[in-house]
Protein backbone atom coordinates (compact mmCIF):
# COMPACT_ATOMS: atom_id res chain seq x y z
CA UNK A 1 0.00 0.00 0.00
CA UNK A 2 2.64 2.66 0.74
CA UNK A 3 4.91 1.81 -2.15
CA UNK A 4 1.24 2.45 -4.05
CA UNK A 5 1.49 5.74 -2.51
CA UNK A 6 5.16 6.76 -3.41
CA UNK A 7 3.99 5.99 -6.57
CA UNK A 8 0.55 8.09 -6.86
CA UNK A 9 2.52 10.86 -5.33
CA UNK A 10 5.41 10.94 -8.17
CA UNK A 11 2.92 10.64 -10.39
CA UNK A 12 0.88 13.25 -9.10
CA UNK A 13 4.11 15.83 -9.10
CA UNK A 14 5.09 15.13 -12.47
CA UNK A 15 1.79 15.73 -13.75
CA UNK A 16 1.93 19.03 -11.79
CA UNK A 17 5.57 19.84 -13.37
CA UNK A 18 4.03 19.00 -17.12
CA UNK A 19 1.37 21.45 -16.49
CA UNK A 20 3.88 23.82 -14.62
CA UNK A 21 6.01 24.11 -17.69
CA UNK A 22 3.43 23.81 -20.45
CA UNK A 23 2.06 27.20 -18.24
CA UNK A 24 4.95 29.14 -17.18
CA UNK A 25 7.91 27.88 -19.43
CA UNK A 26 10.85 25.68 -18.59
CA UNK A 27 12.91 29.05 -16.81
CA UNK A 28 9.92 29.25 -14.33
CA UNK A 29 9.31 26.12 -12.92
CA UNK A 30 10.81 25.87 -10.30
CA UNK A 31 9.76 23.34 -6.65
CA UNK A 32 7.41 25.83 -5.45
CA UNK A 33 5.79 26.25 -8.69
CA UNK A 34 5.27 22.49 -8.61
CA UNK A 35 3.99 22.58 -4.98
CA UNK A 36 1.67 25.26 -5.72
CA UNK A 37 0.21 23.17 -8.77
CA UNK A 38 0.23 20.20 -7.06
CA UNK A 39 -1.65 21.97 -4.10
CA UNK A 40 1.46 19.95 -2.39
CA UNK A 41 3.57 21.80 0.28
CA UNK A 42 6.91 22.10 -0.70
CA UNK A 43 8.37 19.66 2.01
CA UNK A 44 6.70 16.53 0.19
CA UNK A 45 8.06 18.02 -3.45
CA UNK A 46 11.41 17.69 -1.64
CA UNK A 47 11.10 14.54 0.08
CA UNK A 48 10.30 13.09 -3.64
CA UNK A 49 12.83 15.27 -5.56
CA UNK A 50 15.57 16.45 -3.93
CA UNK A 51 16.32 18.68 -7.18
CA UNK A 52 14.70 20.54 -9.92
CA UNK A 53 16.96 18.98 -12.10
CA UNK A 54 15.94 15.48 -10.40
CA UNK A 55 12.15 16.00 -11.14
CA UNK A 56 12.18 17.70 -14.63
CA UNK A 57 14.64 14.34 -15.49
CA UNK A 58 12.15 12.02 -14.18
CA UNK A 59 9.39 14.56 -16.01
CA UNK A 60 10.71 13.44 -19.56
CA UNK A 61 11.23 9.76 -18.89
CA UNK A 62 7.76 9.24 -17.67
CA UNK A 63 6.68 11.36 -20.92
CA UNK A 64 9.09 9.21 -23.55
CA UNK A 65 7.62 6.12 -21.76
CA UNK A 66 4.18 7.17 -22.56
CA UNK A 67 4.79 8.00 -25.67
CA UNK A 68 6.96 5.28 -26.74
CA UNK A 69 4.05 3.16 -24.71
CA UNK A 70 1.43 4.65 -27.28
CA UNK A 71 2.54 4.15 -31.11
CA UNK A 72 3.74 0.51 -29.91
CA UNK A 73 0.24 -0.11 -28.64
CA UNK A 74 -1.46 1.44 -31.53
CA UNK A 75 1.14 -0.53 -33.71
CA UNK A 76 0.67 -3.86 -32.08
CA UNK A 77 -3.32 -3.39 -32.23
CA UNK A 78 -3.31 -2.70 -36.31
CA UNK A 79 -3.07 -6.48 -36.85
CA UNK A 80 0.09 -8.03 -39.55
CA UNK A 81 -0.59 -5.33 -42.30
CA UNK A 82 2.06 -2.76 -41.90
CA UNK A 83 0.02 -0.07 -44.06
CA UNK A 84 -2.35 -0.43 -41.20
CA UNK A 85 0.57 -0.04 -38.82
CA UNK A 86 1.98 3.19 -40.56
CA UNK A 87 -1.39 4.42 -40.30
CA UNK A 88 -1.86 3.56 -36.66
CA UNK A 89 1.28 5.23 -35.93
CA UNK A 90 0.02 8.59 -37.98
CA UNK A 91 -3.35 8.62 -36.04
CA UNK A 92 -1.80 8.39 -32.37
CA UNK A 93 0.90 11.26 -33.49
CA UNK A 94 -1.40 13.42 -34.06
CA UNK A 95 -4.60 12.27 -31.93
CA UNK A 96 -5.65 14.35 -28.96
CA UNK A 97 -3.90 12.46 -27.01
CA UNK A 98 -0.16 12.76 -27.93
CA UNK A 99 -0.62 16.29 -30.11
CA UNK A 100 -2.27 18.39 -27.52
CA UNK A 101 -0.95 21.76 -26.70
CA UNK A 102 -0.25 21.18 -23.09
CA UNK A 103 2.22 18.03 -24.11
CA UNK A 104 3.61 19.50 -27.12
CA UNK A 105 4.74 22.74 -25.68
CA UNK A 106 6.36 20.60 -22.78
CA UNK A 107 8.28 18.73 -25.57
CA UNK A 108 9.39 21.66 -26.95
CA UNK A 109 10.73 22.77 -24.25
CA UNK A 110 12.47 19.73 -23.09
CA UNK A 111 13.70 19.57 -27.06
CA UNK A 112 15.22 23.02 -26.41
CA UNK A 113 17.20 22.66 -23.36
CA UNK A 114 18.41 18.94 -24.52
CA UNK A 115 21.41 21.36 -26.45
CA UNK A 116 22.85 22.23 -23.28
CA UNK A 117 21.61 18.75 -20.67
CA UNK A 118 23.23 15.75 -22.03
CA UNK A 119 20.95 13.79 -20.20
CA UNK A 120 17.78 15.27 -21.94
CA UNK A 121 19.77 14.84 -25.18
CA UNK A 122 20.24 10.71 -24.69
CA UNK A 123 16.74 10.15 -23.34
CA UNK A 124 15.27 12.17 -26.49
CA UNK A 125 17.88 10.69 -28.81
CA UNK A 126 17.09 7.28 -27.69
CA UNK A 127 13.44 7.63 -28.28
CA UNK A 128 14.03 9.79 -31.88
CA UNK A 129 15.79 6.21 -32.79
CA UNK A 130 13.33 3.68 -31.37
CA UNK A 131 10.45 5.69 -33.56
CA UNK A 132 12.72 5.65 -36.58
CA UNK A 133 13.64 1.82 -35.78
CA UNK A 134 9.73 1.18 -35.74
CA UNK A 135 8.35 3.27 -38.74
CA UNK A 136 11.55 1.87 -40.95
CA UNK A 137 11.07 -1.61 -40.06
CA UNK A 138 7.38 -1.17 -41.50
CA UNK A 139 8.04 0.75 -44.51
CA UNK A 140 10.54 -1.43 -45.37
CA UNK A 141 7.94 -4.10 -45.30
CA UNK A 142 5.89 -2.36 -47.50
CA UNK A 143 8.53 -1.34 -49.88
CA UNK A 144 9.23 -5.25 -49.95
CA UNK A 145 5.58 -6.45 -50.78
CA UNK A 146 4.95 -3.19 -52.94
CA UNK A 147 7.98 -4.07 -54.94
CA UNK A 148 9.48 -0.62 -54.47
CA UNK A 149 12.58 -1.63 -54.70
CA UNK A 150 14.73 1.51 -55.40
CA UNK A 151 12.96 3.08 -52.23
CA UNK A 152 14.87 4.19 -49.28
CA UNK A 153 13.23 3.17 -46.05
CA UNK A 154 15.30 5.01 -43.81
CA UNK A 155 14.93 8.64 -45.83
CA UNK A 156 10.96 7.90 -45.58
CA UNK A 157 10.92 7.21 -42.45
CA UNK A 158 12.63 10.31 -41.46
CA UNK A 159 10.90 11.95 -44.00
CA UNK A 160 7.74 11.30 -42.05
CA UNK A 161 9.34 11.85 -38.46
CA UNK A 162 10.12 15.27 -39.69
CA UNK A 163 6.76 16.15 -41.06
CA UNK A 164 4.81 14.76 -37.90
CA UNK A 165 7.64 16.90 -35.78
CA UNK A 166 6.81 20.12 -38.14
CA UNK A 167 2.71 19.51 -37.53
CA UNK A 168 3.59 19.55 -33.69
CA UNK A 169 5.13 22.91 -34.66
CA UNK A 170 2.09 24.33 -35.98
CA UNK A 171 0.11 23.16 -33.41
CA UNK A 172 2.13 25.85 -30.86
CA UNK A 173 2.34 28.04 -33.45
CA UNK A 174 -1.18 28.64 -34.75
CA UNK A 175 -3.85 26.83 -32.57
CA UNK A 176 -6.42 28.61 -33.79
CA UNK A 177 -5.89 27.61 -37.70
CA UNK A 178 -4.87 23.88 -36.71
CA UNK A 179 -6.66 21.04 -37.71
CA UNK A 180 -5.96 17.42 -36.67
CA UNK A 181 -7.26 15.84 -39.92
CA UNK A 182 -6.25 17.39 -42.23
CA UNK A 183 -3.03 17.22 -40.36
CA UNK A 184 -3.32 13.37 -40.61
CA UNK A 185 -4.40 13.90 -44.18
CA UNK A 186 -1.50 15.25 -44.98
CA UNK A 187 0.88 12.60 -43.69
CA UNK A 188 -1.59 10.48 -45.42
CA UNK A 189 -0.55 12.13 -48.73
CA UNK A 190 3.16 12.59 -48.43
CA UNK A 191 3.05 8.43 -47.75
CA UNK A 192 0.48 8.48 -51.11
CA UNK A 193 3.34 10.10 -52.97
CA UNK A 194 5.71 7.41 -52.14
CA UNK A 195 3.22 4.27 -52.07
CA UNK A 196 0.74 5.10 -54.76
CA UNK A 197 -1.02 1.81 -54.34
CA UNK A 198 -1.79 1.82 -50.67
CA UNK A 199 -2.07 5.35 -49.59
CA UNK A 200 -4.05 6.25 -53.20
CA UNK A 201 -7.29 6.20 -51.57
CA UNK A 202 -7.01 8.92 -48.60
CA UNK A 203 -8.66 11.25 -51.21
CA UNK A 204 -7.31 14.77 -52.19
CA UNK A 205 -4.75 17.23 -49.71
CA UNK A 206 -6.24 19.60 -47.78
CA UNK A 207 -4.22 22.25 -45.55
CA UNK A 208 -3.53 20.89 -42.10
CA UNK A 209 -2.66 24.82 -41.14
CA UNK A 210 -1.45 27.43 -42.80
CA UNK A 211 2.43 26.43 -43.04
CA UNK A 212 1.44 22.80 -44.08
CA UNK A 213 -1.12 24.57 -46.77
Amino acid sequence: MRSDIKHLRREQLIEATIDTIARYGFRKTTLSQVAKQAKLSQGIVNFYFKTKDGLLLETLEFLAEEYEASWRRAVALSGPDPVAALDAIIETDLGHEVCNRRKVSVWVAFWGESQSQPQFRRLCSKLSDDYLAQTREIISRIIDRGGYQRHDADAIAHGLNAMVNGLWLDLMIDPKHFNREAAKRACRNYLASVFPAEFAAIGPPVAASRRAG
